[in-house]
């Protein structure tokens, strides 16, 4: 049989059917020994070609990853892509990336300044003095943009919000741990409500449970243990596999923990806010455990020394976990706005939030300096060429609640709510590039991760317009839509719809680096990006001047009334975890 297909490969390269090809008896399709691209030929072999040298703390681990990548990978210093909208013919060409970004920057700055403030839990967090000296100077550069009608509304934040005072994680024991000096895990932190440990911490014996399910806690005694499981970041830390394995563990039925380490398996981040309670609030279910997050490199280090741990020897950890909840009383957030009115008496309603975790580009500077440049843009048009009005609205207290200061301004303008909105819209967490996964390979792209559309009544005539707009000005959207009103401000706790039900449409982006200190350290946001969504905006505002609410409500179907969060199909997707 052999022989016979020898003869037949030569008769194929006679007739010129098969070029280039030679092939011997000796050699056929067999490989040899100087072309051996194996790593090892034996399962032994395997694992100690890839254990030995893997088993190095974080640092050590980053530096010799990125001197053998930096031997393969190069960068192909490509631009972004643009719009296909040639600027030289785009109404909105003044809108630039360049003045999003300094924009963006000016937020960052206050973020930055609470972590050189020595902030455990830094940022524009919801009642502190960043947040509230960002938004002193939205109302200045509002003003100085000719708008008039500004506004800045200063309120207590609505609940209790969570300040760490104290947090670190050592490793005190363990295979590797040399002359006995403590591992400090750098970046961990606990973001959200959490049991307290006892003064001077907790030391005890480090486990590992995977993901946490019910299947790989069988037989195991969690009694005394600090125990660490995987967060996948499907698609955030937002709704991530961990907010079900830590309520799962907390229940005591495989013994009480004596503490919870979140790893959250996000790959390139310092430090990521997380929650362990549950979707749609429940940040109250974290005061069960004592409980700490940690970044993927640390994760992936504590995993490997529990990988050498033995019954006689294992790994020991030290946890600490202090802080409080601050009362209302000690909090102050607010409303940044302004109001330009339009020839119709009606208004457009663009909102984005000011307060966020860590650098809070992604959620949501980005989009907050986008918002400020609409309001630069139309600022500047004469009344005569506003068909509609604009409130251009900055709040305050949202990461936290999920609310935020929509709920003042609803209550304060009740009537104008109710009588004289056309749409209520905003942008939330746009910007972010596409990051390449290979494996090993990782990094940000030329491409903007795909938005969600949010069209709470299913208007065929908005539907239309955000599409045309997205695809004139090159924003990535999924082929899907949402009428689901479970979008933070807009109903998860309903104040507008309160107040008529007026519509709601917008673009959400959320995605694995939700939360996470990547926008800024990983560049993950894309100023471009940010310039192509602002300018879709605009072209679908002045589309508007030419129609009615009456024509926004034709055709429209009536408003889901249920809670996404507490939906059947949230309850089928997380029971996978």
């Amino acid at each position: 049989m052999k022989h016979r297909f020898i003869e037949l490969i030569k008769k194929y390269c006679a007739s010129g059917l098969l070029l280039a090809f030679a092939i011997t008896p000796q050699l056929a399709f067999a490989q040899s020994d100087d072309l051996d691209t194996n790593m090892a030929k034996s399962p032994r072999a395997l694992v100690e070609a890839v254990t030995i040298p893997a088993f190095l703390p974080p640092e050590e681990y980053k530096k010799q990853s990125e001197q053998s990548a930096n031997t393969r990978l190069f960068s192909t210093g490509i631009a972004p892509l643009r719009q296909p909208l040639a600027d030289a013919h785009d109404p909105y060409s003044s809108i630039t990336a360049a003045e999003i970004k300094a924009y963006g920057d000016k937020l960052v700055g206050f973020a930055e300044q609470s972590r050189n403030d020595g902030k455990i839990l830094w940022g524009r967090i919801e009642g502190t003095k960043y947040e509230q000296d960002a938004h002193k100077w939205i109302y200045s550069t509002l003003k100085s943009f000719g708008l008039k009608d500004v506004h800045y509304d200063k309120f207590p934040t609505y609940e209790s919000i969570w300040f760490p005072s104290k947090n670190s994680l050592e490793v005190v024991h363990g295979t590797g741990i040399t002359d006995g000096k403590p591992f400090a895990v750098e970046g961990a932190i606990t973001p959200f409500p959490s049991k307290i440990t006892p003064k001077g911490g907790i030391e005890a014996e480090l486990i590992y449970v995977g993901d946490g399910t019910a299947a790989e806690l069988v037989g195991r005694d969690l009694t005394g243990k600090i125990v660490m499981v995987r967060g996948r970041a499907e698609s955030s830390a937002l709704f991530s596999s961990v907010r079900i394995a830590y309520s799962r563990i907390a229940t005591g039925k495989w013994g009480t923990p004596a503490g919870f380490i979140v790893w959250w398996q996000i790959p390139g981040v310092k430090q990521v806010a997380g929650r362990v309670g549950a979707p749609g609030g429940g940040d109250q279910l974290g005061e069960v455990l004592p409980w700490i997050g940690i970044n993927d490199e640390n994760g992936y280090y504590l995993r490997k020394l529990l990988d050498r741990a033995t019954p006689k020897d294992p790994v020991t950890v030290k946890l600490i976990v202090e802080g409080r909840n601050h009362s209302p009383a000690e909090l102050q957030t607010g409303n940044v706005y302004a109001l330009l009115p339009g020839k119709s008496g009606k208004y457009i309603m663009m909102f984005t939030h000011v307060d966020g975790y860590f650098y809070g580009l992604h959620d949501n500077g980005a989009s907050v300096a986008a918002n400020m440049a609409l309001a630069r843009h139309y600022a500047a048009m004469p009344l005569e060429q506003r068909e509609h009005g604009f409130i251009f609205l900055f709040e305050g207290g949202h990461e936290r609640t999920g609310v935020g200061g929509t709920r003042d301004f609803a209550k304060k303008y009740s009537d104008l709510m109710r009588n004289d909105i056309l749409l209520v819209t905003r942008m939330e967490h746009l910007g972010f590039t596409q990051q390449l996964k290979e494996g090993f390979i990782t990094g940000p792209t030329n491409v903007g991760s795909p938005v969600f559309l949010n069209l709470s009544n299913r208007s065929p005539l908005l539907l239309k317009l955000f599409k045309e707009a997205v695809s004139q000005y090159g924003v990535s959207l999924a082929d899907l839509y949402s009428n689901d009103l479970a979008t933070d401000e807009i109903a998860f706790y309903p104040p507008f719809n309160d107040f008529g039900n007026p519509i709601f449409a917008g673009l959400l982006q959320t995605g694995a680096y939700y939360h996470t200190t990547a926008d800024v350290d990983m560049k993950g946001v894309s100023f471009v990006e940010m310039e192509k969504a602002t300018r879709a905006f605009a072209s679908i505002f002045d589309k508007l001047g030419k129609y009615t609410l009456s024509d926004l409500r034709k055709d429209e179907v009536p408003y889901l009334t249920s809670n996404v969060y507490a939906s059947p199909m949230f309850k089928l997707y997380l029971g996978n975890n």
